[in-house]
């Protein structure tokens, strides 16, 4: 950790005072504010009788608790430039046991308005059955219920005393919209929070009544003349389908691909059952107030099918979603301190840009500076932008990172769209029917893109029929591809796109069947996969094979993840993939740099005010970057007109030298630490 700041963090801690001269500006602030932060207690999305039900909370939590909505908190929180919270509203212990804190929040959001804060309003996705069903006694109806007709708990700690609803009950539905027009009508909300919303891995899916007759309806939708149920399952009709029950020797944990096509299509089902209960929120709130903020708890993309194993399939929502939050367990993001691995939520972050998500983040350290290079700052017209220095977890972090954050927010975080050589394509049937391999490879082949500093995008089916904005799209590992998805892709490369593919791609169909030929080595003239990298013109593009994304460490798959982040080692062969890559593109790359492999970046274009923004991200914190040469294309027609470097180190930006050579933007970047920021102005046209 850099000097400065160590004796910053020490000052705070152990309460003695530093010289202010010699500080920056952004170091005197988080002094100046942590001081202030001493009293303040940070509201809480849990309501007390949920700490005291669940136990092991904090012996002065309730005291707090009874602090945290008083006038004089509140008061404090906006002083301390807090413009946003998220209060305690529903549970799920039912809206008569939980009204008395709900009326706390009611008048909590009243006084938060007033100084100029918008309200945040917390809804769980469980049912408490010891209260709940003792004021809705029919509710115990509602349960989601596994194949032997058992309830579904929560799976945390002891929590059995909360159970899931079934995504496909309308009357739990209808009660949630009851809470939602509370906080619409009532509480006058700003946004809404869900959490919960997600469904239990096998075998503890819902096997209600309800969910069956509605899997049949579905596959009926989908499969609608008896032809096309013959082709797909080998019946005359889906309403013999039954779906797979587990046992002793039938576990599913035990499989690594889905190859049962009523399997395969339950997965769908239960992904579209969960973002249908999502959107129909969704909707109605926007229907009664279009500008509420809506978000859920997805969490983001990793090394574990939680397309599989918890019925995620972020694509569903776009449209449906404004923002959605991280909250997962076993991983830390930095350098891992036993592989050297670089972990952190760059996927989830490109994914969310894609589909038009901002992601909710902002926990201190390599956290905010993630979110600060990566984030998608969506803006929601009464709301504002999410993701910014200022929303939920960011504005209680006070460091010298997050008062530059909150300084630059609206001027260079804003407004902007990320600059992209390559998409890396994962495609539904290649990650939702594979439990470990078609993981293991993508993961790998973004570690690359990432440390290596390549732009880049991840896409999913949905967005193949929009190419154009990449010069190359890699699929990694990506065995299972339909006709349609592989023409989409050989027209890209007609056009004049690098198409580079790996090990097993497109070796099966949509369903997992094997193929006779592989489509693309065809392409390419081969009938077998060459033993190594291969490289084909294709009419105006390219095609590249690579044999295999080697692995640095040995495979071995932790519980539910199929590579555990301390093993997203770059690959033995990251350096040919990368050349490889380089050489391919047919204008090459927009972005080089001299910095380390730990050091990752993202490039972003700002269109309004004609220029190019350049983060760059240390995860290396032992130590500090020595200066180094960053070469880029210029993104704007016009003259350069100035470089500067802006950092939570300096006061105000420092003008940089630079140089236009061959078409390429050439400066350095001096020595840094967690974090700098770069501006490329051009003139007017």
């Amino acid at each position: 950790m850099d000097r400065k700041l160590l004796l910053l963090s020490a000052a705070v801690l152990f309460g003695f005072h530093l010289p202010l001269q010699g500080l920056s500006r952004f170091e005197k602030s988080t002094l100046e504010k942590q001081k202030m932060a001493e009293n303040a207690v940070w509201p809480s999305h849990e309501p007390l009788q949920f700490t005291q039900r669940k136990g092991g909370g904090a012996e002065d939590w309730p005291g707090r608790y009874g602090r945290q909505d008083s006038p004089a908190n509140l008061r404090l929180l906006a002083g301390l430039g807090a413009r946003y919270e998220r209060l305690h509203f529903y549970k799920g212990f039912g809206l008569q046991f939980e009204m008395p804190e709900i009326r706390k929040s009611m008048k909590a959001a009243g006084l938060m308005h007033g100084l100029g804060m918008k309200v945040s309003l917390y809804v769980g996705g469980t049912m408490f059955i010891e209260t709940f069903y003792r004021e809705t006694p029919e509710a115990v109806n509602w349960e989601q219920r596994d194949q032997y007709g058992r309830p579904v708990p929560y799976i945390v700690d002891t929590q059995t005393f909360r159970h899931f609803a079934c995504p496909n009950e309308p009357a739990y539905r209808n009660y949630i919209k009851r809470v939602l027009d509370i906080g619409i009508d009532s509480v006058k909300t700003d946004q809404f929070f869900f959490d919960n919303y997600l469904l239990q891995a096998e075998p503890k899916s819902c096997r209600c009544e309800r969910c069956m007759a509605a899997f049949h309806d579905f596959l009926r939708k989908k499969y609608p003349t008896e032809e096309e149920v013959r082709k797909r399952f080998g019946y005359p009709s889906v309403d013999w389908i039954k779906v797979s029950e587990w046992d002793t020797y039938n576990r599913p944990e035990d499989l690594a691909s889905i190859d049962d096509p009523a399997l395969q299509e339950w997965i769908a089902f239960r992904c579209a059952s969960l973002a249908d209960q999502c959107g129909e929120y969704y909707e109605y709130i926007k229907g009664r107030n279009p500008h509420i903020s809506v978000g859920f708890n997805l969490k983001g993309l990793y090394s574990q099918n939680r397309i599989w194993y918890n019925a995620v399939y972020h694509p569903l929502y776009s449209g449906h979603c404004d923002f959605f939050c991280f909250d997962i367990d076993g991983m830390t993001p930095g350098l891992d301190p036993r592989t050297g691995a670089l972990v952190g939520e760059i996927r989830s972050y490109k994914m969310a840009r894609r589909l038009d998500f901002a992601c909710e983040d902002g926990d201190p350290g390599i956290e905010l500076a993630e979110q600060m290079a990566f984030s998608n700052q969506k803006y929601v017209e009464g709301f504002g932008f999410h993701g910014a220095g200022y929303n939920h977890y960011a504005q209680r972090v006070f460091s010298p990172l997050a008062e530059f954050f909150r300084e630059y927010n609206d001027r260079y975080y804003t407004g902007t769209d990320n600059i992209t050589d390559c998409a890396v394509l994962r495609s539904w049937p290649s990650m939702a029917y594979s439990v470990g391999a078609a993981w293991v490879a993508a993961t790998l082949a973004e570690q690359v893109l990432i440390q290596h500093r390549v732009l880049f995008d991840i896409i999913s089916d949905e967005q193949t029929a929009r190419l154009e904005r990449y010069q190359c799209v890699i699929l990694p590992g990506q065995e299972s591809l339909s006709m349609e998805i592989i023409d989409r892709l050989a027209a890209f490369a007609r056009a004049g796109g690098t198409l580079v593919f790996t090990g097993s791609t497109a070796d099966y169909n949509q369903y997992r069947q094997r193929r006779t030929a592989n489509p693309l080595l065809a392409l390419m003239g081969l009938e077998r996969p060459p033993a190594v990298t291969t490289v084909r013109s294709y009419e105006k593009g390219m095609l590249v094979y690579i044999p295999e994304i080697v692995p640095a460490l040995p495979v071995t798959p932790q519980g539910r993840w199929a590579l555990p982040c301390e093993q997203w080692v770059l690959p033995s062969n990251h350096g040919e993939i990368y050349q490889t890559l380089a050489a391919s593109l047919p204008r090459g790359l927009s972005l080089t740099a001299g910095a380390p492999l730990t050091t990752a970046a993202e490039m972003l274009n700002r269109k309004e005010s004609r220029e190019t923004i350049l983060h760059f991200v240390n995860y290396d914190q032992q130590y500090r970057l020595a200066p180094f040469e960053a070469r880029l294309t210029p993104q704007f027609k016009g003259v350069v007109r100035s470089v500067e470097l802006f950092s939570p180190e300096l006061d105000q930006p420092q003008k940089l030298e630079f140089s236009l050579t061959e078409g390429k933007l050439a400066f350095t970047v001096p020595g840094m630490g967690m974090y700098s920021m770069i501006v490329v102005s051009y003139g007017s046209l």
